[in-house]
């Protein structure tokens, strides 16, 4: 899926934005919550694999990243979670936030296209 500059564009207000990198792990098929953020994510996959699920269009979408591959959330109420392979994963995230977020993850309720 390619990059949006709408949100980036939305996150970067007065020409100012909150920019950090997050390492994060995850054990052997061990997923995160479902989540958004207040801004897009930028994220590297450096170990393992990463399988990124969201729904759209009234489908449950997974598309899996591996080592090397990244992929690019838009955030702003788009509701995902991430979960690793069998070998476990560890990633970056590179958020850019508008000033003055106060999170930068904040956990939803999985669509209704992905409960299973």
């Amino acid at each position: 899926e390619g990059i949006q500059l709408s949100p980036l564009a939305r996150a970067v207000q007065t020409r100012k934005a909150d920019v950090f990198v997050q390492h994060a792990r995850l054990g052997a098929n061990e997923a995160t919550g479902w989540h958004t953020h207040p801004g897009p994510v930028f994220v590297e996959v450096v170990r393992g694999s990463v399988t990124y699920e969201d729904a759209a269009h009234g489908k449950c979408r997974r598309a899996t990243y591996t080592a090397g591959e990244g992929f690019f959330d838009p955030g702003f109420g788009h509701v995902h979670r991430a979960f690793a392979g069998a070998h476990g994963a560890d990633f970056y995230p590179v958020y850019v936030l508008p000033p003055g977020s106060e999170n930068h993850l904040i956990p939803a309720a999985a669509p209704e296209e992905c409960v299973h």
